[in-house]
């Protein structure tokens, strides 16, 4: 991203060009260090977001996966520019290093695609790198991952350097045969075949050059050997020179080749150098970060300024060196307090103070991390600095009248937000004027939107910061025992310049020390004692706040311990309750779907499910009451209860049982009620009648006793008197459900054809209670053929059905596709 806003800032003062240059060592090629050493800050608060959150994810890949592996890459971009020109060719060197660019960009990008989802501002810069992988595999048919021109590049190539090995092979056996020859024995100063000018000679003594017929193609350095290429070998040598010259042409039209193709992709190489810079940089502001400790700072949207324990970066990145820690500081401004005025004793810390902040919105800005425990800084468009001596000769100023005229054209040019730092302003005039100009300056800043931190040795700056709504007065801590800064940063403090007592301490005589302090006039002498005696008070306020500090630390560590102690009993309580609800719920829920699978009237299943669902929630309040008043959760599950007391029934039993549900009468109002009658419950309980009270009914089931409304139950028929042992179990089933349930004999069989498939399954339910009633295993369902749906309808009912024990089709004789035998549970 690039900052439309314009910022200013005095890079300089602030030393802002040795951050960039720390910076630029952490990068790993030579895009990302240009990019390093001109590395602006942005006045675009999304900018800035953006810029904080690229280098926090960068942290994070690192912490992780520990870089990229780009390792040390060529500066391709000279490179790049020869491309533009038509006919220039890259050499076999050239290529190799942008095929090896290439090749980085390309492990780059696969190696964050996988992780977009959690990186996804590393993930987006990656995925600018172009697919380049076709015109690597094109250049590198060329050129060797090892950097070497490759013998297989072309057919023509191979055919040649073969050809040429064969020639070259040939000609050095014919002059090794005749460096051997007997007749030539003592001719020859050495027995090796050498080139001279790219031909195969032999050396020859100087002084029997005349024995060998030849071409002499120079001497060795004593003028003792001559290296003469032999009549005879030079036909082989001019075959060779043939061969080479071939080759150098097949050569320079493969480098073309390869050159063109990535001439072909020139603005796709522009793109990867950038995405490789970008990312290169990103992670060296992590780099950076890692070493300075730091975090990334919060930008504020309400002008809030604050610096926890922050650092100074150089001094940090140098103190490391020395295994010294820096002093940190901490700080607060806001809209309605937007100066600070630190005072104190020379060389005790206060311009260190200045280029700390100001070094810390430079970073923020940039996209570094700043250097503190926490930071929360606004978008500035400008940091201003007057620190230091700005005295030019050249330009005939003094060093009032330099910074006279750069405070003059500070306050000229000022646009809000922005910081301004006054190191010791007004100083090299009367101090009188100098304290009121100061003064002054900090007005002007403050009150046009500006944040200010000013310091000064001037008392009446002092007591003008200590007592001005909207001015925090600071002090930087001097340990007069010692004579040594503690470089500690205390707000709503005062801090004396000590120049006197410092001087005596130095050993600067006492009747000096003496004069001097009878020169100063009664006013100040008054004033110095009036400062002393308020940083007395305040270092005891101090003292006392940070006793406080700590007990209010220990009382909060205690209280959260305690609390954590009671949300973790509160959580196991909670998972206890909520278990048990589970339990109640799964119960009621499979009691429910099994009495609605088994009762057949609309009516009756709906307000069956009405009062499971009341009494879910009313079991549910009773145990959540429960665990909030930390009583045991040890409440039997009702629908647990009234399935213990469900006794196994008899085939018998069960028949009998479902003839009575078919009798049963719905209960429409406690008035068709009468002590001991007999009922079934919602949940499939048979009881008596116990009591009745207005519209609620008390049933008893054995020990368990229910409070219901009237018209959940379901009026039953008294119980008949249990049969004797002689008498035959079936046959009194039957007879009862025969007197219940039939006028006639059961048919096994039952035609749907003509129905809808709503009135089909309704039909079929009925027949199939009354088919269980007579005590039949196997019916015939007659559905047709038709389109098939009046059939699939069938059998997706006896899917679910509770009486069915399985289903088949017919066979041909029994109707084949148009009928379903069904065999029903015993």
């Amino acid at each position: 991203m690039t900052s439309r806003t314009p910022f200013t800032a005095d890079f300089e003062t602030l030393d802002f060009d040795a951050i960039r240059e720390h910076l630029a060592r952490e990068t790993r090629t030579p895009y990302g260090r240009e990019l390093a050493r001109d590395l602006l800050p942005s006045a675009d608060p999304s900018e800035v977001r953006y810029r904080l959150r690229l280098t926090t994810e960068a942290r994070h890949w690192l912490a992780e996966q520990g870089g990229f592996g780009m390792g040390e890459l060529p500066d391709v971009r000279p490179l790049l520019e020869r491309l533009r020109l038509e006919n220039a060719t890259l050499t076999v060197d050239e290529i190799h290093a942008l095929a090896r660019t290439m090749e980085a960009g390309l492990h780059l990008r696969a190696t964050l695609r996988p992780h977009r989802e959690r990186f996804p501002r590393l993930g987006a810069i990656a995925e600018t790198i172009p697919d380049f992988r076709d015109t690597l595999a094109q250049v590198r048919r060329i050129v060797a991952p090892d950097g070497q021109l490759d013998e297989r590049a072309s057919p023509e190539l191979q055919r040649l350097r073969q050809e040429q090995q064969v020639q070259r092979d040939r000609l050095q056996r014919r002059l090794e045969r005749l460096l051997r020859r007997p007749d030539l024995e003592g001719v020859f100063s050495d027995d090796i075949v050498t080139q001279r000018h790219g031909r195969f000679v032999i050396p020859v003594r100087d002084d029997h050059r005349g024995r060998v017929a030849g071409v002499v193609h120079g001497m060795s350095g004593s003028g003792m050997t001559a290296f003469v290429e032999p009549l005879d070998a030079i036909p082989l040598n001019n075959e060779l020179t043939r061969l080479q010259e071939l080759i150098e042409a097949e050569v320079l039209r493969l480098l073309q080749e390869a050159t063109q193709q990535l001439r072909h992709r020139q603005s796709c190489l522009t793109a990867l150098v950038t995405a490789l810079g970008e990312l290169d940089l990103v992670v060296a502001k992590a780099r950076l970060a890692e070493r300075l400790r730091a975090v990334e700072p919060t930008v504020s949207e309400t002008g809030r300024f604050q610096l926890t324990a922050a650092r100074h970066p150089l001094l940090m990145l140098t103190f490391q060196a020395q295994g010294r820690e820096v002093v940190p500081l901490s700080l607060t401004l806001d809209a309605e307090q937007r100066a600070l005025v630190v005072s104190g004793a020379n060389a005790g810390g206060k311009t260190v103070v200045l280029k700390t902040v100001g070094l810390c919105v430079l970073l923020a800005q940039s996209g570094l991390h700043v250097p503190a425990q926490a930071a929360e800084l606004p978008v500035l468009r400008q940091v201003y600095a007057d620190i230091g001596d700005q005295q030019s000769l050249a330009a005939n100023l003094s060093t009032f009248s330099s910074h006279i005229t750069k405070l003059a054209r500070m306050a000229a040019e000022l646009t809000p937000p922005a910081l301004v730092l006054l190191d010791e302003a007004g100083t090299g005039t009367d101090p009188d004027e100098g304290a009121a100009l100061a003064q002054a300056l900090i007005e002007h800043f403050r009150t046009r939107g500006a944040y200010v931190l000013a310091t000064t040795h001037f008392n009446a700056l002092k007591i003008y910061a200590d007592s001005t709504p909207g001015v925090i007065s600071a002090a930087v801590a001097f340990d007069l025992e010692t004579l040594t800064p503690t470089y500690q940063l205390h707000l709503n403090a005062v801090g004396s310049s000590s120049g006197l007592v410092i001087a005596r301490r130095l050993g600067l005589p006492e009747a000096l020390i003496e004069q001097a302090q009878s020169y100063l006039r009664e006013r100040e002498v008054i004033l110095a004692q009036y400062v002393a005696e308020l940083e007395r008070r305040v270092t005891e306020a101090r003292d006392a706040a940070a006793a406080l500090d700590e007990e209010r630390a220990a009382l909060a560590e205690r209280y959260a311990r305690l609390e954590q102690e009671f949300l973790a009993r509160d959580a196991a309580r909670q998972a206890d309750f909520e278990a048990r609800v589970q339990q109640l719920t799964a119960a009621f829920e499979s009691r429910l779907a099994s009495l609605l699978e088994r009762i057949s009237e609309a009516e009756t299943r709906e307000r069956l499910r009405r009062e499971a669902v009341r009494q879910l929630e009313a079991t549910a309040a009773d145990v959540k009451a429960d665990a909030k008043a930390g009583k045991p959760l040890d409440k039997p599950s009702l629908a647990a209860e009234v399935a213990a007391r469900r006794p196994q029934k008899s085939k018998t039993a069960q028949r009998a049982l479902v003839a009575e549900s078919l009798t049963a009468q719905p209960v429409r109002t406690a008035a068709d009620l009468r002590p001991g009658d007999r009922v079934r419950t919602a949940f499939g309980t048979v009881g008596q009648v116990e009591a009745i009270s207005g519209e609620e009914v008390t049933v008893t089931s054995g020990a368990l006793r229910l409070k219901v409304p009237a018209t959940t139950l379901a009026k039953l028929p008294p119980a008949k008197s249990q049969p004797t042992p002689s008498a035959p179990p079936a046959r009194q089933t039957l007879v009862a459900m025969h007197d219940v349930t039939l006028e006639g004999q059961v048919p096994s069989e039952i035609n749907l054809i003509g129905l809808t498939t709503d009135e089909a399954t309704d039909a079929l339910d009925r027949y199939l209670d009354r088919a269980v009633l007579a005590g039949l295993t196997q019916v015939r369902v007659i559905h047709g053929v038709g389109t098939g749906a009046l059939r699939k309808a069938v059998e997706t009912f006896l899917l679910t059905h509770p009486h069915v024990e399985s289903f088949a089709r017919a066979d041909r004789r029994q109707g084949g596709d148009g009928a379903t035998l069904v065999s029903l549970h015993p």
